[in-house]
């Protein structure tokens, strides 16, 4: 009996060791299929992420080999958005901006969709639509996981800033191309201008020609035959005229002007007519005033031209101007 008993005590604890093995199997069983479905949970999200990731690269590769045509990267987004999104095979996407539509071959409108604004310098332009065609378990919007509307938007906001990004550099390319060609059209007025220079020069060159064959082929002969019937004052008067004429072509008067230009009218003619020989009476005469006047003129012309205490005489001075 003694034995049977304990036989018995024995079997009933390793009856409950057993019991006591399997629950922890039990267990660990189930923390296991927790696990895994952990993993694969995690799995999954880690597939979606690089999706998005691939999503964002491939857009940023297509906005660097597309430089000058917003066209075709709209359209080569909408292109991209769907094999980006947990159910690639029912997805569509469109763009619309200014006027313009860019979308999926598939494209539907259905109840199932997201949207994001397109802004552009400040002001919706647009919009970013992604749309399921077949209804899907419900998650953080709709059928959609709150990872893709974060990923929408990002999308949405970087065509607004690739849209200004191009808009800019459409400007500038427009800025250049019209400074260049207005580069062109002033050196072609640069050009033209030369030319007109170089005539009016040529002009003036022949002008000065023919006025001094006038002055000399016929005013001066003029002069000489009323000289041969002047007498006098008028004789005087004559003579100066005929000088001045002369004086024309030396362009004493221009000389004379730019070398003292603090000389007076008066004193500038005075000086005219100490360098054609006439004396201060004579001049005085002339010009209706005194004998003294005419000498304080010529004191003051010395004076203006550097001749004061100078030993030189004021006629060969301005006859070698």
């Amino acid at each position: 009996m003694k034995n049977n008993a304990q036989t018995n005590t024995k079997l009933i604890e390793e009856l409950s060791s057993l019991h006591k093995r399997n629950a922890e199997l039990e267990a660990l069983e189930i923390e296991h299929h927790r696990m895994e479905a952990s993993l694969v949970k995690q799995a999954h999200e880690l597939k979606e992420r690089i999706k998005e990731i691939n999503c964002l690269y491939g857009i940023s590769k297509l906005v660097e080999k597309n430089r000058g045509f917003l066209e075709d990267i709209y359209q080569g987004i909408v292109n991209i958005i769907p094999y980006s999104w947990q159910y690639p095979e029912i997805t569509c996407a469109r763009i619309s901006i200014a006027g313009k539509e860019f979308k999926t071959k598939n494209y539907k409108k259905t109840r199932w969709q997201q949207t994001a604004e397109i802004v552009v310098y400040g002001k919706t332009t647009g919009a970013l639509i992604v749309c399921y065609l077949e209804k899907r378990p419900k998650n953080h919007e709709g059928p959609f996981l709150q990872e893709e509307r974060s990923l929408l938007n990002a999308i949405a906001e970087g065509v607004g800033r690739t849209t200004e990004q191009k808009q800019a550099e459409k400007a500038l390319q427009e800025s250049e191309r019209k400074l260049k060609h207005q580069n062109i059209l002033l050196e072609e007025k640069n050009v033209a201008l030369r030319e007109i220079m170089n005539q009016v020069i040529t002009e003036k060159k022949n002008l000065e020609i023919r006025m001094l064959s006038n002055v000399d082929q016929l005013l001066l002969p003029l002069l000489k035959k009323m000289k041969n019937k002047s007498s006098g004052l008028d004789k005087e008067y004559l003579l100066l005229l005929e000088d001045n004429l002369k004086t024309l072509t030396n362009t004493f008067g221009n000389e004379i002007s730019n070398k003292i230009p603090k000389l007076t009218p008066r004193e500038v003619e005075i000086c005219n007519m100490i360098r054609s020989g006439l004396s201060s009476k004579e001049i005085a005469g002339l010009l209706n005033i005194t004998y003294r006047s005419v000498e304080t003129y010529r004191n003051y012309i010395r004076r203006k031209l550097g001749l004061v205490n100078q030993k030189v005489n004021l006629t060969t001075y301005l006859s070698s101007l």
